[in-house]
């Protein structure tokens, strides 16, 4: 694992806190030596978590569409800043960067990104372990309706088998290490208490 892929808000009306915890998983990020990839924004979490990826010695590559650089939301502190035009080119060079997924809070872009790579793990097309970082109780809502979708037989058992979730910033590459990487089984049995 090299490359790990950061989904995380570019709100700025944030805790705190949850600033905080991103900063403790940039840093973790830079003080083991990996790459940190995320969506190129210098405002919100990724501002948060990039900045401290770097000074903790890490590679930054962000890639955002030209649209947001237009908007003045790129940050000139990435060793690379890849342009791309739509957000689905965008999402698409994230997941395809990636060797690892955390996904932290954060809102509709977020979300969309961390779908697509869960279907994408599910349909066989990736291998790239998840990780769901709850930072005050900031997916909370998230993980209750991937319980509700699986207990109402719309969403596979199996599915809890493509990702982790953990409450602790601290553990979150430990919990992404722990995975298994490749292509997983959708039909996998997963056992009780997973």
């Amino acid at each position: 694992m090299q490359r790990i892929t950061v989904y995380c808000a570019s709100s700025t009306r944030l805790p705190d806190t949850t600033h905080e915890a991103a900063a403790r998983i940039g840093s973790a990020i830079g003080a083991a030596g990996l790459e940190l990839v995320y969506g190129g924004g210098s405002i919100g979490l990724m501002g948060t978590v990039s900045a401290a990826a770097k000074a903790a010695g890490a590679r930054v590559h962000g890639v955002i569409t030209s649209k947001l650089l237009a908007m003045e939301q790129g940050w000139e502190g990435c060793d690379e800043l890849e342009v791309v035009e739509t957000m689905q080119q965008r999402r698409r060079r994230l997941l395809d960067l990636a060797d690892g997924l955390l996904v932290l809070p954060g809102g509709l872009g977020t979300m969309e990104e961390f779908f697509e790579a869960i279907v994408g793990r599910q349909l066989g097309d990736h291998g790239t372990p998840i990780v769901l970082v709850d930072i005050d109780d900031g997916l909370a809502s998230l993980s209750a309706m991937l319980d509700d979708l699986i207990a109402r037989n719309l969403v596979r058992e199996s599915v809890r088998t493509l990702y982790r979730v953990t409450n602790h910033p601290d553990a979150a590459l430990d919990v992404l290490r722990s995975m298994p990487c490749g292509v997983v089984d959708p039909n996998a049995h997963v056992p009780s208490g997973s």
